[in-house]
């Protein structure tokens, strides 16, 4: 209830209407949005400190973001969260 009224800014209605599959799934696009706007973030980091670095690198070499750090969802993602939800709203689409 608290990810639903205080996180996703769901009215009462709203979400006391919704189903649990409906829910999952309004959660489920939170989550990507929100992980998007963090990774961007991190990524607006990285390059600051890339350029601010840049001034003190040596004569001829260029620092770039990569250089900085490299993120996890950088290297191949992995499906199994994905495999997880869809095998949870399976399960319980079964028992509703």
């Amino acid at each position: 209830m608290k990810v639903g009224l205080g996180q996703m800014c769901l009215s009462p209605s709203a979400f006391y209407s919704m189903e649990l599959s409906d829910f999952l799934i309004a959660a489920q696009g939170f989550h990507d949005l929100e992980q998007h706007r963090q990774r961007a973030e991190w990524e607006r980091t990285r390059w600051l400190a890339s350029v601010v670095l840049q001034p003190h690198a040596k004569k001829g070499t260029r620092i770039k973001p990569e250089d900085i750090a490299k993120f996890p969802w950088e290297k191949k993602e992995k499906k199994t969260a994905n495999k997880m939800l869809a095998h949870t709203l399976k399960e319980w689409s079964k028992n509703a």
